[in-house]
């Protein structure tokens, strides 16, 4: 995870230093692009482009389950997005292709994820033990796809949905027993393979923006795991 954050970082200095401003004739219009664009597309006002953003997942509908939100992280990076600007060139549409690692911590330090025939309980900590960290994390790639609305020179408002291919999971447990720090990491979890996310994007600066999406789609299998969704908010590229 922290290779991944150190990663994350660096792509947020290449999106502030490569960000792209394309002007229309009325300079009122300007049209806002967040990320960083790679290359031309087959019109003179279509682009590639690519897109980063860092935000925390605040576990919804968890039947009682507690969750740290500010321990659980998500980071997604659409690596070629196609935008599509219509002919008013106040709105685009856009669609592209990444991936996206999303993390779920339990709050405190007294529970912790347990597996047991693929199915995923939740246990008390052991006496031996302390520092309890104890997650879910999933990996896979991801389809968004997106309107974007242009009100003024800079601020949009991008709206849409994003179809997830989730092809990993594991429960992962850090603690501390006596000196010593220990990382257990469980695979083969009943994840669903398929997702879908609703999204929304505050567009405030040329590369710069805000995002939140919801979840409305269990993490888990049913009958496999703790039965939650999810809502996350943070900072769009």
């Amino acid at each position: 995870m922290k290779k991944l954050m150190i990663f994350a970082f660096m792509l947020i200095g290449m999106t502030a230093n490569a960000a792209v401003e394309v002007e229309n004739v009325d300079d009122d219009s300007t049209i806002i692009n967040n990320g960083v664009k790679i290359a031309n597309g087959a019109d003179e006002d279509d682009a590639w482009s690519m897109h980063l953003n860092i935000g925390v997942n605040i576990p919804t509908s968890t039947h009682g389950l507690d969750f740290a939100p500010f321990r659980s992280w998500e980071i997604g990076w659409t690596v070629a997005q196609y935008d599509w600007t219509l002919k008013n060139q106040k709105t685009t549409l856009s669609a592209g292709a990444g991936i996206s690692l999303r993390d779920y911590t339990l709050s405190g330090h007294d529970k912790l994820f347990v597996v047991a025939d693929k199915q995923v309980g939740v246990g008390e900590r052991d006496g031996n033990i302390s520092e309890l960290s104890s997650s879910i994390y999933t990996f896979g790639f991801s389809v968004p796809v997106l309107v974007k609305q242009r009100f003024s020179k800079n601020f949009a408002i991008s709206l849409g949905a994003q179809l997830n291919w989730n092809v990993y999971g594991r429960v992962h447990n850090h603690y501390e027993t006596g000196d010593d720090e220990v990382d257990v990491s469980t695979r083969g979890l009943k994840y669903r393979p398929l997702t879908v996310d609703l999204i929304g994007i505050v567009h405030v600066a040329k590369s710069f923006g805000f995002y939140c999406k919801y979840s409305p789609m269990s993490v888990m299998k049913k009958n496999y795991g703790p039965e939650f969704k999810s809502v996350s908010v943070g900072v769009y590229f």
